[in-house]
């Protein structure tokens, strides 16, 4: 082989690694998955209530300690903004005149509890449950005449959940525990409450 074919395949072989390099950095370099949201909630996917009425209104009665043992002011999702997006995608009004329903929130409170963990030479082996939520829902429902401001009709639901998360939990780990807790506190809620509508306020539902 001659020395000119042999510098050349040298120049192939160091331009074949240096793009193997430039491969490898990049997919080194590769931007991290984009974190899992914890505010995002929906309930589209069930069938809307449609009620005999103007509109519909939410009231959030429910007011926040904003300090401990309460944390719901602290979540990316409380049960307060769940419920309020509960009611803006399942209760809806046809149009009807001289009515209004009327949601009114009266308890959305999480609160936290410390538990106690094993210390010591036993307690460095496992692994145990560190703080436990309580989360909490209450609403009335109320169909009104906007005449005489009668209640016409009410339903109410109350609901309550717990969730405990480990002494070693990151800050996403809890959040993903309070989204859990939420999701499953609000599957209760709409099932309680389309229930109490529809035992106590069905003549006022279109359908």
């Amino acid at each position: 082989m001659s020395s000119l074919s042999s510098f050349a395949s040298r120049r192939q072989v160091l331009a074949l690694s240096a793009s193997a390099l430039v491969a490898a950095v990049a997919g080194g370099c590769s931007p991290p998955p984009a974190p899992q949201r914890f505010n995002d909630l929906h309930f589209t996917h069930l069938q809307p209530l449609v009620f005999k009425a103007a509109q519909v209104d939410v009231r959030e009665d429910y007011r926040p300690p904003m300090r401990p043992p309460n944390v719901e002011h602290e979540m990316p999702l409380s049960p307060m903004g769940a419920a309020r997006q509960w009611a803006f995608e399942r209760l809806q009004a046809d149009g009807t005149a001289g009515r209004s329903v009327v949601l009114s929130i009266q308890d959305g409170a999480v609160t936290e509890k410390s538990l106690a963990v094993q210390k010591g030479v036993e307690g460095a082996f496992r692994t145990e449950q560190a703080e436990r939520y309580d989360a909490s829902l209450e609403a009335t429902l109320q169909v009104i005449d906007t005449t005489t401001g009668v209640t016409m009709a009410q339903a109410t639901a109350r609901v309550w959940r717990f969730a405990t998360v480990p002494e070693n939990a990151s800050v996403q780990d809890r959040e993903a525990a309070w989204f859990t807790l939420i999701q499953g506190l609000m599957s209760d809620f709409n099932a309680r409450m389309e229930q109490s509508i529809r035992t106590y306020a069905s003549g006022a539902l279109v359908r």
